[in-house]
């Protein structure tokens, strides 16, 4: 049988037959594994036949062991949503070994790596599913340290990107949308007060750790201002010299989130402002931290461009610009 054959029987349940059979599904599968076979490094087919096994649709019970070997086989074809999916079987040990640590890293790499695309323009990419298994995990607190905040955080940028998602497919997204909402109910909820401040306390180390890129360099510049306070307004610079993306950025005592082109953060009590030229705006491409000594360093390469010691810093809800959510 011809591959357009084999193409044809294998996704007939999912897009031309109204209500698939058992014997449907068991022929979809048949014809899976002869593409899978005859076109070994397409991860679309394995990654297909994990669903199938993980859901039994083509048996009638679910084999765990079966589905975990086709979705590793789509990861190691790179293939996301295998990749996550793999993930999640190892968060709980489904048809194999548990291993949440390596679970976690596989969440950080695709968020990290699906955050740029989403960043980039790309609306249809599988963000919102990272960023919601993200904040699975601070919620849930066993794989690592419960943060409830840290949990809205992520599931705010779930809710914001699955919206950007549907505004052009609806990709089947309804789970996804009742799994975000489910989750941030079950978290602990901001305040009212807290909520209604205009400024939020942060770690400077988060502008260069979401601004930073394998595209984009981050620029800031510093203005001193009255009673010790400076002011750091942050942008994006692309290292080809076009319009940067915009920075995703979620504030969960407000429970909003952004996409925007800046952040002007707010420091009070700094004990050290160190600028290689000063005067003109930071360029850097790498940010390091000094716990011992509260010191803040900015690189460009190897050369150090900027030096903060201390300080409280806070951003202004007042200086935001871009689309809310």
């Amino acid at each position: 049988m011809d591959t357009q054959a084999l193409l044809e029987i294998a996704y007939a349940p999912y897009e031309t037959i109204e209500h698939p059979t058992r014997e449907d599904w068991r022929k979809a599968y048949d014809a899976l594994i002869d593409l899978a076979e005859s076109d070994p490094k397409n991860g679309t087919y394995p990654n297909t036949l994990g669903y199938l096994c993980y859901y039994g649709r083509h048996t009638g019970e679910r084999d765990y062991a079966e589905a975990r070997k086709w979705f590793e086989k789509g990861a190691d074809l790179c293939v996301i949503e295998s990749t996550y999916k793999l993930a999640d079987m190892m968060i709980t040990g489904q048809g194999g070994p548990k291993d949440p640590e390596k679970a976690v890293g596989y969440y950080e790499f695709l968020y990290s790596y699906c955050r740029h695309q989403f960043e980039a323009g790309n609306d249809d990419s599988k963000f919102p599913d990272l960023a919601l298994r993200l904040g699975r995990i601070f919620h849930d607190g066993t794989t690592v340290g419960k943060n409830d905040i840290v949990a809205l955080g992520y599931l705010l940028e779930a809710q914001y990107a699955l919206n950007r998602r549907k505004r052009f497919r609806e990709y089947g997204d309804g789970t996804v949308e009742k799994n975000i909402l489910s989750l941030m109910a079950d978290c602990e909820q901001p305040d009212r007060e807290l909520k209604e401040q205009r400024l939020h306390g942060l770690q400077p180390g988060r502008v260069p750790a979401y601004f930073i890129d394998e595209d984009h360099l981050l620029s800031f510049e510093i203005e001193p201002m009255d009673s010790g306070v400076i002011r750091l307004a942050c942008r994006r610079v692309r290292k080809d010299g076009k319009k940067p993306s915009e920075v995703l950025w979620s504030i969960p005592p407000a429970m909003v989130c952004f996409l925007t082109p800046a952040v002007v953060l707010y420091a009070a009590d700094v004990r050290l402002v160190w600028n290689k030229d000063p005067g003109k705006p930071v360029l850097c491409d790498r940010y390091e931290y000094d716990e011992e000594k509260s010191l803040h360093k900015f690189f460009l390469g190897d050369d150090l461009r900027c030096r903060l010691m201390g300080g409280d810093y806070y951003l202004s809800m007042d200086d935001f610009i871009g689309e809310q959510m």
